[in-house]
């Protein structure tokens, strides 16, 4: 199941880029956004004072192809790739310890619009989201797990354009699948199962991007609500605390601030809000700031 999945990702992605050319090549468009930031310090084996050395760094990539099917369809694909590691000198010792992973993401989403109804255009979208590597235990990790899955289709609305700047609305029907791999035991790791959970319920998705009128300051947004309606393993939570915990609203709200600073150098700022109330009852927030190389192709 995963290896089909990944192939269908993939394919997706690349129909997106091979077949716009064929039907309008001068409205199709390819924004491509590569980063690498790096910080570093150390200490020798005769330093006082309990200070420790560390590396880190984090790998950002960001490809987004929108076509105009004929006058009528619009389809986006949006790939985002993120992953980092921290590595850490003990501070007695300064022995370098194992790195450890402060970036890991897997983002697809691919949206398909229909323009001819011009105030609420239907859309259709599908969406996955993992990470490399589950490292719930260092030495038995389980790669690309979990995967979440989102297909939906409703209505869109788009409340603002100009040249790359918008803001893009849309709600509608969604079903959510959860596919997620587990050590049977945790002692010898010799055998995995998988488990998968179905909700269904009403999405609302909205997508900005704006930069500032002559200057290199930019934001990207994203923020995405689902109200579950249904979930497949609701019965075997009667009775327990936290029975009714699926019908929160589900929140995950993505901001990134940029400013490039020379040609190929960029500071970046990423704030992440997420609140499921089936993971934990309080929202849980994420803050990325750095500064590196970056490449755009526009």
């Amino acid at each position: 199941m995963l290896r089909r999945l990944l192939v269908t990702c993939c394919l997706l992605a690349w129909s997106g880029v091979a077949h716009a050319g064929d039907v309008d090549s001068l409205a199709s468009r390819t924004a491509i956004d590569l980063s690498l930031t790096l910080s570093q310090n150390s200490y020798s084996n005769n330093w006082v004072g309990g200070d420790a050395g560390n590396l880190a760094w984090i790998a950002l990539g960001s490809v987004t192809r929108q076509d105009y099917l004929g006058p009528a369809w619009h389809w986006r694909n949006t790939l985002n790739l993120g992953y980092g590691q921290t590595h850490s000198q003990d501070p007695d010792t300064k022995r370098w310890q194992r790195p450890r992973k402060s970036t890991d993401k897997i983002d697809f989403e691919s949206l398909m619009r229909y323009l001819r109804f011009a105030a609420f255009p239907p859309y259709a979208s599908v969406r996955a989201i993992s990470q490399f590597e589950d490292a719930t235990f260092v030495n038995h990790k389980l790669y690309v797990n979990p995967i979440q899955l989102t297909e939906a289709a409703g209505l869109s609305r788009q409340l603002y354009k100009a040249g790359d700047d918008e803001l893009l609305t849309r709600a509608g029907f969604g079903l959510r699948q959860l596919i997620q791999r587990s050590f049977d035991d945790t002692t010898n790791f010799d055998k995995t199962s998988t488990a998968t959970s179905t909700d269904g319920g009403v999405e609302w998705v909205t997508d900005a991007s704006y930069k500032i009128p002559g200057s290199s300051i930019g934001y990207k947004g994203k923020l995405t609500t689902f109200k579950a309606l249904y979930y497949s393993k609701s019965k075997d939570l009667r009775g327990k605390p936290n029975a009714n915990y699926w019908k929160a609203i589900d929140v995950n709200w993505e901001n990134t601030f940029s400013a490039q600073v020379s040609k190929y150098i960029v500071v970046s700022l990423n704030l992440q809000w997420l609140y499921d109330k089936d993971i934990d009852l309080g929202g849980r927030f994420k803050q990325t700031l750095s500064i590196g190389l970056a490449w755009k192709n526009l």
